[in-house]
């Protein structure tokens, strides 16, 4: 019974998936708006007022926030993995250092606000408001790589977006831990965030170049050979998994590995392109059970000064990506600056500082920055997908997609 209940649940969620992105193309209410809320509701809301009921038993949001790091890397994998396969690398080359600087200046804008406000309104010491800032001051790639495709950003900004959300990552990572090892050693070397950076980046990129130079090769003489792609999903995850354990960058290797892969001459475009729509077909599953997943964890807090400071972050969040995209001369601005969502990668970050100030002096400041991170993560996200609804239905929008057409015409 249990099974059935469980498969016929898992069916479902499939279908509202499909027809929440009917619904999107229809409407422009995005996908990402309605699974998430549907995953509130079957966990939080199905707990706190059905707690008998076998939806209650299914979605418990305790048990999901086990796996919540695995959902995250799963999510996260697949849909970089699939953005590599669709970057050209001549436009990577010619973009990357104006995504560096979008990114840096984004993301440093936002957890230096973040952290003042944290600091001069709220009264907290500045290692924990730099901790909360680093935390929420990136983008989930996730969620808004699919966005910023829907948006019709030009094929140059998107590719900046796709680097930008994949560099903050890994400046998320990276100086979120270091924060944490200076508040509980005070004599942590203050160049150590720079070199993991650094190293981060360097392996990343190596590795995932040389892999799919030569994974290349092996396809090749595998053309004949049935489930070849599932072999090659199996490479992406073992190297992930390795770059995670070794001091690279999992999202950043499975983008240069599938830019690696999609431009050279060795695979047919034939084979390229059913590997391709495969792919995509895998991440509309994957990113129907993330945005559940999302919902789900969510938890409510009652602490009205929790929702007001993650408003606030909010804020910030899209102040600080629309400067950095006038300063980069993104046109219109408006469309990179509503893409703010957080996502997973933020949950399991928060869930990790749980576990490694647990017993300690520090804890209920770290619950609040984890309170805080899970309403910020719900926000920005509904925030994003009420401002995208609205600027596609908006006759402003129109007109820009016809002249940037028009644009776009000209010059081919």
């Amino acid at each position: 019974m249990y099974v059935s209940v469980v498969f016929l649940v898992v069916s479902a969620l499939i279908f509202i998936g499909f027809l929440a992105n009917y619904f999107f193309d229809r409407t422009k209410i995005p996908d990402s708006l309605i699974l998430i809320f549907l995953g509130i509701f079957l966990g939080p809301v199905a707990n706190a007022f059905f707690p008998g009921s076998v939806i209650a038993q299914i979605f418990q949001p305790a048990t999901f926030e086990q796996f919540a790091g695995l959902m995250a890397s799963i999510a996260i994998m697949v849909i970089m993995f699939e953005t590599g396969l669709n970057l050209d690398v001549k436009k990577v080359i010619v973009e990357a250092p104006r995504s560096l600087f979008y990114a840096t200046a984004h993301y440093f804008i936002t957890s230096i606000l973040s952290a003042a406000v944290a600091v001069y309104l709220f009264g907290w010491d500045v290692p924990f408001a730099l901790m909360l800032g680093f935390l929420l001051g990136g983008t989930s790639a996730a969620i808004v790589i699919p966005l910023g495709r829907r948006l019709g950003l030009s094929p140059e900004d998107q590719t900046v977006l796709e680097l930008e959300s994949t560099i903050t990552n890994v400046y998320n990572v990276i100086l979120v831990m270091a924060i944490a090892q200076y508040i509980l050693t005070p004599s942590t070397d203050w160049r150590y965030p720079i070199q993991s950076i650094l190293a981060a980046f360097s392996i990343s990129i190596v590795f995932g170049l040389l892999v799919g130079h030569f994974w290349q090769k092996i396809l090749k003489k595998l053309r004949a050979v049935p489930f070849s792609y599932m072999l090659t999903f199996a490479v992406l995850m073992a190297f992930y998994a390795f770059m995670e354990e070794f001091g690279g960058n999992g999202p950043l290797f499975a983008l240069v590995f599938g830019l690696t892969l999609s431009n050279d001459q060795l695979i047919s475009p034939l084979r390229m392109m059913n590997m391709i729509q495969l792919h995509r077909e895998i991440s509309f599953f994957i990113r129907v059970f993330f945005f559940v997943f999302l919902g789900v964890i969510f938890k409510f807090s009652t602490n009205c000064l929790h929702w007001v400071f993650a408003g606030i972050l909010s804020l910030i969040s899209l102040l600080a990506r629309y400067v950095s995209a006038r300063l980069m001369q993104i046109k219109p601005a408006v469309r990179f600056a509503i893409l703010i969502p957080r996502g997973l990668g933020e949950a399991v970050l928060s869930a990790l500082l749980l576990q490694m100030f647990s017993g300690t002096e520090y804890f209920t400041i770290i619950k609040d920055i984890v309170q805080i991170a899970s309403i910020t993560i719900i926000m920005t996200n509904v925030l994003s997908a009420l401002m995208i609804w609205y600027l596609l239905r908006s006759k402003d929008f129109a007109q820009v997609e016809l002249s940037s057409s028009s644009a776009q015409t000209s010059r081919t």
